[in-house]
């Protein structure tokens, strides 16, 4: 059970409208105009690309090397992020005419990002005349430097934190260098680029970006950026795309994904980009990239397959690193104060390392690194953090103890020695401790609105579809609803899920609780918190618990 906070305490609200009108206030929509922005995105309200810094000089960079059949190299991370901007890229800069080869970094053996051994690897059999860095680069000074001394000018599209040294690429295409347009994932970023060089040129219908915005959806959604301004436009219309996508990998994944209902932010959260990401985490995130770009319907379902059986055998990797990691947690002294948590094997799977670091983020409400040692004792870390701790904040106060690291205020890599782990773990829980306040650790659940029964009925839920997508910066309203009874027997399904029919205020409705039933159910009137919607698999309105209490 949370602390529940209320946003808008003692508001009482008469009917559907008027939960609207509150809701959208509290996101800042306070005119007709901007509401009708929100709720009816358009293409053309998208920000100008050519905007961005160096844009300019990215698309000049390449109409030259396109105009000299100059061979290109992408160079993109094994995210999904970095699989779809890969993707992207590779199939409008082919549809340009262009010679284009695609290198993604081994994980195992290149570590994240750019490294000399993936120069070197990428660069070896054919020198590129143009080298692209999609999702990476921008804390790369020494590695886009030794490009450059082999006289390979460099693009840089990333949407990375800045390091205090800019690397010195010949264009340098991050949102963080800019006032605007900060919340771009590189697969945005990259659609920015084909939109300007189209825009620039003057060759609009050359390229048909619409109809990828199936990829730039999957990897906006995947990386967790915030979805407002330009993401909400794109990943609305991409999760449109997605529906009816006319690339074979997606369809082919979709298939064995199970993928049935009109396609959400969810499904590409929980269904689609796990098995793309299982890959990279695996084996070679090239096998995500080439499910993206094949136009063989039987390599497409071959490659869906593996992905598929790949996730699995994720999964069960997962649960033994995170059975192992709880129990070192679970052994940390009651009365020793914990800003952060810090876990290491010479045992774990490098490749699952950040998702066991967001369970035990959720378990304990603290950021939390999972560090992966090789034999050779290097370790690979992966952190996760809460709302109000900033692990970039506190990583570069603690860089002393470490090789390198990288990422966003709520996830971050690091690279440390064995031997600095004990200093590094008591330096940056001292950092938590000394810079955040006690109640950033306390878990708590913010109501947006306390409902009325009454006001449980279907034509809220369909006003409240016009909110989606849902993600970050934009999550689903959370409703508080009081003196809920259950009528009639509930049923219980799979591990801890129950459904039942709730009444209050003469009011009845649909329940679901996925995961609450670990203590029971209550057995008198109780409040519920959580969401009211369309179940898209009863297509009837539904109440989906987030927490009660009794």
């Amino acid at each position: 059970m949370k602390f529940w906070t209320h946003r808008n305490n003692g508001t009482v609200y008469e009917s559907p409208r008027q939960v609207m009108n509150g809701l959208l206030e509290d996101r800042g929509l306070l005119d007709e105009d901007s509401v009708y922005r929100f709720l009816q995105p358009r293409l053309r309200d998208l920000s100008d690309p050519c905007r961005l810094p160096d844009m300019d000089r990215a698309v000049k960079l390449v109409d030259e090397a396109l105009r000299l059949n100059e061979p290109i190299l992408v160079f993109s991370d094994y995210d999904v992020d970095g699989m779809s901007s890969g993707a992207l890229l590779y199939r409008f800069l082919v549809e340009m005419g262009g010679d284009v080869d695609v290198i993604i970094p081994k994980r195992f053996t290149e570590g994240y990002g750019l490294s000399i051994p993936a120069l070197e690897r990428a660069i070896e059999p054919k020198k590129p005349k143009l080298f692209f860095c999609l999702d990476c680069g921008t804390t790369n000074y020494d590695e886009v430097n030794w490009l450059k001394e082999q006289g390979i000018p460099v693009i840089i599209l990333d949407h990375h934190e800045l390091a205090e040294k800019e690397p010195p690429a010949e264009a340098f295409v991050n949102p963080q260098r800019g006032e605007r347009d900060h919340d771009l994932a590189t697969v945005g970023l990259v659609f920015k680029f084909c939109h300007a060089f189209l825009k620039t040129l003057g060759q609009p219908d050359q390229f048909d970006l619409k109809a990828h915005l199936d990829l730039v959806a999957l990897g906006t959604i995947s990386d967790l950026v915030p979805l407002r301004g330009d993401n909400r436009i794109l990943v609305h219309y991409g999760l449109k795309q997605l529906a009816e996508t006319h690339h074979i990998g997606l369809q082919e994944l979709m298939k064995v994904a199970g993928v049935k209902n009109k396609p959400v932010p969810s499904t590409v959260g929980f269904l689609l980009g796990p098995r793309l990401n299982a890959s990279g985490r695996l084996t070679s995130a090239k096998e995500g990239w080439r499910l993206l770009t094949t136009q063989d319907s039987n390599k497409a379902r071959s490659l869906a397959l593996s992905l598929d059986q790949l996730n699995r055998q994720r999964q069960k990797v997962e649960q033994d690193v995170y059975a192992e990691a709880r129990e070192k947690v679970d052994s940390f002294s009651e009365d020793d104060p914990l800003g952060c948590v810090v876990v290491s094997s010479r045992d774990w799977h490098q490749g699952v390392i950040g998702i066991v670091a967001s369970r035990l983020q959720r378990l304990r409400y603290r950021p939390a690194i999972v560090i992966s040692i090789d034999e050779e004792g290097r370790g690979k870390g992966s952190g996760r953090s809460i709302k109000g701790c900033s692990l970039m904040d506190a990583l570069r106060d603690c860089r002393e103890h470490l090789q390198g690291f990288g990422g966003h205020a709520m996830a971050a890599g690091l690279e440390i020695e064995e031997s600095s782990i004990e200093d590094f773990t008591r330096a940056i829980n001292d950092w938590f401790l000394e810079h955040v306040d006690d109640s950033v650790f306390k878990e708590s659940l913010t109501i947006d609105v306390q409902l009325p029964g009454r006001l449980l009925v279907p034509e809220l839920a369909k006003e409240l579809n016009k909110m989606e997508p849902f993600g970050q910066s934009n999550a689903a309203p959370v409703f508080s609803v009081e003196n809920v009874e259950v009528v009639g027997k509930p049923r219980h399904f799979g591990k801890n899920h129950v459904r039942f029919r709730g009444e209050a205020e003469g009011m009845r409705f649909d329940v679901v609780a996925f995961g609450m039933c670990q203590g029971g159910m209550p057995a008198r009137k109780f409040d519920l918190a959580g969401h009211w919607e369309m179940d898209s698999y009863t297509k009837e309105p539904c109440f989906r618990v987030m927490d009660w209490r009794w």
